[in-house]
């Protein structure tokens, strides 16, 4: 299900040369905002009264009249140049403001395809240590842009753009050698890495937002819902062990919209929630949790879900370390074999938070997904943002495009974490073998396809990875009952 609403990042740019010439505009208002105008006026009444009486206006007044006029129209179009100081990034490109028309030649609308080259500079030289980004559009375009005439949030939304919309993006130095140790108000003077700044970002996104969770002993749907403790905290969403009326163990998932979000985009959000919450509650794979009921109460919306008995997977590593590649490719079979069931779905459902928190272990050593994106879909929605954890979201995903293949990506860096015990590298190719090299080259070689930045190098199908999932797995078999044999 495809979230639709994708709206803008605006992101303040307050160059060194604007704030000059606002600073000159302003000291100068009682020139060009009254003066002028009042002489233009008197002008313009002379020439009027020529061209009523019948006589041609004097030649000398129209040029004067013309200059004054021209004057006021260049003084508007400078403070109004001057204030203008955002970009509009999108997943289609960026609309720079209108100070960048010289630079761009006169083509303020850019396309990500466009930008051939990024470069850091300090000096009027490539540095690892900046003052400046010089960002190049195929030789039709060099623009200059002062580090330090960006907040650290903005520049974060900035880098946090390019990073994601145009990932193959040539830069000079390399993003992973840049650190922005720029001795400004706006930006730490310690430096950030690319990677680090998005994903403060992300984990950011939410933090001004006060979100208090349910305590102990707090009741939902009159009563009939106890909570008995937290799982999960995050953002603005929570996930609660309760017990219901009958003594059944369950469990809730709460997503709560911030109320600066617009009702067109809490009526959008709502309609995903439910239709996406509806369809869940149809699903019969034995390996998924059961969505049992959604419900809304004192406007924070609510799933819930079967309790699976056994710990996550993420526990389950954090206690006993990086697990071995036999067990980690039967897991991996058995979540293939739930992603075939559910991208095979008329229409597909595209899990989209498929991470080791997601999955159960249980006592049996299956594995069992226990929880779907629909509050994650649906905060996403209200608030024009992307809910998840970053380590594991593909680079179309975080773009507002996922696609069944998505969730091969997420599986991927999954397996990474459980093979080597550390969440992956976002937005990257995942080789557990260059953190564990006890992973056999296959099972590497395996991870990396799944987690392959181009849809075109993924697997095409849940189908066809687990079909390879099987195959490498009745190799490794044969080999490990050869060697005991031999």
């Amino acid at each position: 299900m495809e979230v639709t609403l994708q709206p803008k990042i605006l992101v303040r740019y307050k160059s060194t040369s604007s704030r000059v010439g606002l600073i000159i505009m302003i000291s100068l208002i009682p020139f060009w905002l009254l003066w002028i105008p009042w002489v233009s006026s008197w002008l313009g009444t002379a020439v009027w009264q020529d061209i009523t009486s019948g006589t041609m206006p004097d030649g000398a007044l129209l040029l004067l009249l013309t200059f004054f006029v021209g004057l006021f129209v260049v003084s508007v179009l400078t403070v109004f140049v001057c204030l203008q100081n955002r970009f509009i990034v999108s997943n289609d490109g960026v609309v720079f403001p209108l100070r960048c028309l010289l630079e761009l030649g006169f083509r303020l609308n850019r396309q990500w395809s466009e930008l051939s080259l990024l470069e850091f500079r300090r000096d009027r030289k490539p540095s690892v240590n900046p003052t400046e980004m010089v960002w190049r559009f195929g030789g039709s375009g060099l623009l200059p842009l002062e580090l330090g005439a960006f907040t650290k949030e903005d520049l974060q939304k900035l880098l946090m753009s390019l990073e994601a919309y145009h990932p193959e993006l040539r830069m000079n130095p390399p993003a992973g050698q840049v650190q922005l140790g720029i001795s400004t108000k706006a930006l730490p003077a310690s430096g950030m890495s690319f990677t680090k700044i998005w994903e403060d970002d992300l984990a950011s996104r939410f933090g001004s937002t006060v979100f208090v969770p349910l305590e102990p002993g707090d009741a939902l749907q009159e009563g009939s819902l106890q909570v008995l403790g937290q799982i999960a905290f995050g953002g603005l969403s929570a996930i609660y062990l309760a017990k219901r009326k009958n003594g059944d163990v369950c469990v809730i998932k709460e997503a709560v919209v911030p109320s600066s979000a617009d009702e067109a985009s809490k009526e959008k959000a709502l309609e995903l929630f439910q239709r996406e919450a509806q369809l869940l509650m149809g699903l019969t794979h034995s390996r998924v949790a059961k969505v049992l009921d959604h419900f809304v109460e004192k406007g924070r919306h609510y799933l819930l879900l079967e309790h699976i008995d056994g710990k996550d997977l993420r526990r389950f590593v954090k206690e006993h370390g990086a697990q071995k590649e036999e067990m980690v490719m039967r897991w991996a079979c058995e979540i293939l074999e739930v992603l075939v069931y559910l991208h095979e779905l008329q229409p597909p459902i595209v899990h989209r938070d498929l991470t080791p928190d997601n999955l159960v272990l249980e006592r049996d050593g299956s594995v069992t997904l226990i929880d779907f994106g629909a509050a994650n879909e649906f905060l996403g929605t209200a608030t024009g943002t992307l809910v998840g954890k970053q380590s594991y979201i593909p680079p179309e995903q975080f773009r507002g495009k996922a696609v069944p293949q998505s969730d091969l990506y997420s599986l991927g860096a999954t397996l990474q974490f459980l093979l080597t015990g550390r969440d992956p590298e976002p937005l990257s190719e995942s080789r557990p073998r260059d953190v564990n090299p006890k992973v056999s080259q296959p099972v590497d070689d395996f991870v990396g396809r799944l987690t392959a930045m181009e849809l075109c190098e993924r697997y095409g199908t849940a189908s066809e990875a687990l079909a390879a999932c099987k195959q490498l797995t009745g190799t490794k078999r044969n080999v490990t009952h050869a060697s005991k044999n031999g």
